[in-house]
């Protein structure tokens, strides 16, 4: 009996469709895998480098108790030191004299102080002088490459 209704070719052609119809959902689910183990790679290289920049944070805290303590030991050594060079200073020339060493070393420190302060002074204002000749400097650029409109 012959196909006259076209049943045989709609069934090659149906069962063509579902073998291309699974190999694309072969394929789809392939490129999902991919996508999924992706997205797994990515996840997995951020948490490694949380703790990575965990390991380093606690490094730093660590290295920062060590800066601390090497701190604290020379603020340590010369406090001793000073306490030891008045007592000996004391002995030498008296409470009176001591205190007008105190205030030569509050001079000197006042003076520190003071050229501190004029040196930030002097930093801003050449910064200032710096900025205004970029900005001249900007303007001449600017006449000398459009010209004046």
């Amino acid at each position: 009996m012959s196909d006259q209704f076209g049943f045989l070719e709609g069934a090659k052609g149906l069962g063509s469709s579902l073998d291309a119809s699974r190999a694309s959902a072969k394929d789809l689910s392939k490129s999902i895998e991919n996508v999924q183990q992706e997205a797994t790679d990515v996840a997995i290289r951020k948490a490694q480098e949380r703790k990575r920049q965990q390991r380093e944070a606690e490094f730093l805290k660590e290295r920062a108790i060590i800066k601390a303590l090497d701190e604290y030991k020379r603020r340590k050594k010369i406090t001793d030191e000073e306490y030891r060079l008045k007592v000996a200073f004391i002995k030498q020339y008296g409470t009176k004299e001591w205190e007008s060493v105190l205030k030569i070393k509050n001079e000197i420190e006042a003076l520190e102080k003071h050229n501190i302060e004029e040196f930030q002074h002097d930093l801003k204002e050449v910064k200032r002088v710096q900025f205004i000749c970029f900005a001249v400097a900007g303007l001449i650029a600017y006449y000398l490459t459009w010209g004046y409109k």
